[in-house]
């Protein structure tokens, strides 16, 4: 897709063309064109949805809105800080920072309701609107900061806390969805290039489930299974190491070893 090299912050990172997350096209973006990807998991009886995608740019954001009113996101977990500058590893700050305040993006307005600070992470509720269709809707945003790209959290426990966050906001936004709609709703899970943190997060809650549904666990057979959806969900060894570590922490903290 040679006219989307500008779309991507990493040229080496891109969706495979089967299970890539395809937006209405415009005459700036005719293919319709977002670095993300499609991720389900059959885990047990249930199906887990996932977006796997690129932390959005300057020229992209837009997009990445699209992205979140099209495919229905009500729950955006992010991996990475806010950055105004092009650190690589950092975001833009796609959401208004302030409570209260408003950010319009063509046919978007995202307004800020209030955030809370826990450790290592923030939960902010924002409200979407979308101009033509007169639709408001709730978006929760999860940030986790302060890990680094192509490495590891630093802290076990508080990685655990925040994912313990994602799995309660998961199930919060589970009941918020009205009677009747698509109640599977997938969680949009981005860092900077969409496959090192964001495959490791996808992965552990994956296997969270596992051990809280007492269904067998196969690090290597999932993971598989994600590279098959997006290349390099989990990106170093460092990182399916820290996989490891914090499943055994985790079936710990519940008593299940």
């Amino acid at each position: 897709m040679p006219e989307n090299i500008a779309r991507n912050r990493f040229r080496d990172v891109v969706p495979y063309d089967e299970n890539r997350v395809k937006i209405t096209n415009d005459k700036e973006n005719k293919l319709g064109y977002v670095n993300a990807s499609h991720i389900s998991a059959t885990v047990g009886d249930s199906q887990r949805f996932y977006i796997a995608a690129q932390g959005p740019m300057a020229n992209t954001v837009h997009n990445f809105w699209a992205m979140v009113q099209e495919c229905d996101v009500h729950l955006i977990v992010m991996l990475t800080e806010v950055s105004g500058a092009s650190k690589a590893s950092a975001s833009i700050p796609y959401w208004p920072q302030n409570d209260g305040s408003s950010l319009e993006l063509g046919e978007f307005t995202i307004t800020k309701r209030f955030s809370s600070e826990s450790g290592s992470y923030t939960t902010t509720t924002l409200q979407l609107t979308h101009g033509p269709s007169k639709k408001v809707r709730t978006v929760w945003h999860l940030q986790y900061s302060g890990w680094q790209d192509h490495g590891c959290p630093e802290d076990v426990g508080e990685y655990l806390t925040f994912m313990e966050e994602l799995s309660a906001l998961r199930r919060h936004t589970v009941s918020e969805v009205a009677a009747g709609k698509n109640r599977n709703t997938p969680v949009l899970v981005h860092c900077s290039a969409g496959v090192g943190r964001t495959g490791v997060t996808i992965l552990s809650d994956i296997l969270r489930y596992c051990a809280d549904h007492n269904i067998d666990i196969d690090i290597p057979k999932v993971l598989s299974h994600l590279r098959q959806q997006r290349m390099l969900m989990v990106q170093t060894v460092a990182q399916y190491k820290f996989v490891h570590t914090a499943l055994i922490h985790y079936l710990g903290q519940s008593r299940l070893i």
